[in-house]
């Protein structure tokens, strides 16, 4: 007999709650930070740190990262898909786009991961009922973000595009990572971010000369 899940506590939504805010939060720490830090080197920095920190949390659990390279050769596609594109593509929009259009854009992802799943990977029952959470999802964000941020669509098309960009990339990188669920979800992410680091230092060092 199948198991019936238990409801949401009190405590994953809390956790929800604050996972939302750090989520949202970011695009206006982005936005501030590309004010003085060139947008390759403030990610490298991004990646940097958060790779840092997790790898920490990774050996102070008593764990360790795969050392078999065919994982890291993957850990390396997600980076690209999950750091090293978006959060560039992202970091050089903000610079003429506000941030809280950033957010509406960006919350597109689940159109992206419906859309590759229903043309390329099928590994889900495409549905009507999908579409429609999608969309509510963004009608969502849009809503506590505030309708004002849509009169700034089209006017840095160019820029505004680049975030698109990005968050195709989040969909394919959603898509991806479910290759990775034989392995503790923490580790895929210090992975990736490492990864994503070792790719994007030198790219700063060349490009910005911070």
């Amino acid at each position: 007999m199948m198991a019936i899940p238990k409801p949401a506590t009190a405590i994953e939504l809390g956790l929800l709650l604050v996972l939302a805010t750090l989520w949202g939060a970011s695009y206006t720490l982005i936005k501030i930070g590309v004010e003085t830090i060139p947008p390759v080197t403030l990610i490298a920095a991004r990646t940097l740190i958060a790779g840092g920190i997790l790898t920490a949390i990774v050996y102070w659990r008593g764990q360790a990262l795969p050392g078999d390279a065919a994982t890291w050769r993957r850990f390396l596609v997600q980076a690209c898909l999950n750091s090293v594109i978006p959060f560039t593509l992202i970091a050089w929009a903000e610079r003429s786009v506000d941030a809280g259009l950033a957010v509406i854009l960006n919350s597109t992802t689940p159109i992206f991961t419906f859309l590759l799943t229903a043309l390329i990977t099928r590994h889900e029952a495409v549905t009507a009922r999908r579409l429609f959470g999608v969309l509510a999802g963004i009608a969502g964000s849009s809503l506590i973000i505030g309708v004002q941020a849509f009169g700034g669509i089209g006017h840095e098309l160019t820029a505004q595009l680049a975030i698109v960009a990005a968050t195709a990339c989040y969909g394919g990188a959603a898509i991806f990572g479910r290759g990775f669920g034989h392995l503790d979800p923490i580790m895929p992410a210090a992975g990736s971010l490492i990864c994503g680091a070792v790719i994007l230092i030198p790219i700063s060092v060349v490009v910005d000369r911070p």
